[in-house]
């Protein structure tokens, strides 16, 4: 019986996008993984994700920029922990993780709805200086739209539970004090950010 090649063309590596991400924050730890697969054994939600950690680095070495950016490994990956602290190479997984989800908002990818629980966690933070949970939601169906606002309505007894028991304030904080410096701060600090990011 014949033996049919299933490889037709080399491999091509496309480095642009590797060196993207080697360059954010943690990216230079991806060059450490061996792919050995501990992060994987390790992940508590492996099984729903569409690649495993090192999966998905062996994907960014490759060049895969929409196979990667399309994922929902880093989307899934719950900061935990266990893969970092199993890692024999002490690569800080939650933290590539974290860079992996900012760079896919920038770069267009947020069509999970954990991309619209972070802009929105983000806006209001920003903006108040703390959370405030009904702030959050609301950002968060505005971003999601009408379908997830009809979602929302069937779980209004969760929420009149939570505003019956306390746990759901109806007013928001007040703001912190000194909000204009915390704002200075974040600018010079996302100021700083891009331009590591340029050099």
């Amino acid at each position: 019986m014949e033996q049919k090649n299933t490889l037709t063309e080399p491999v091509k590596y496309d480095l642009s996008f590797a060196r993207e991400i080697y360059s954010l924050e943690n990216g230079y730890y991806i060059k450490q993984c061996m792919q050995c697969g501990m992060c994987a054994v390790a992940c508590s939600t492996r099984e729903i994700m569409d690649y495993s950690p090192r999966q998905l680095f062996n994907l960014i070495k490759l060049g895969k920029k929409e196979e990667v950016l399309s994922a929902n490994t880093f989307w899934y990956c719950t900061s935990c922990c266990t893969c970092k602290a199993r890692c024999p190479r002490g690569v800080p997984l939650v933290d590539v993780m974290h860079d992996l989800k900012k760079y896919a908002i920038e770069q267009g990818y947020d069509q999970y709805p954990q991309a619209a629980f972070y802009k929105a966690f983000w806006a209001e933070v920003a903006g108040r200086g703390k959370v405030f949970e009904g702030g959050v939601t609301a950002r968060y169906y505005l971003i999601r739209g009408l379908d997830e606002v009809k979602k929302a309505l069937a779980m209004k007894d969760v929420g009149m539970n939570m505003l019956k028991h306390k746990r759901l304030p109806l007013l928001p904080p007040k703001k912190v004090r000194g909000l204009g410096d915390l704002k200075k701060i974040i600018h010079k600090a996302q100021e700083l950010q891009r331009k590591e990011a340029r050099a």
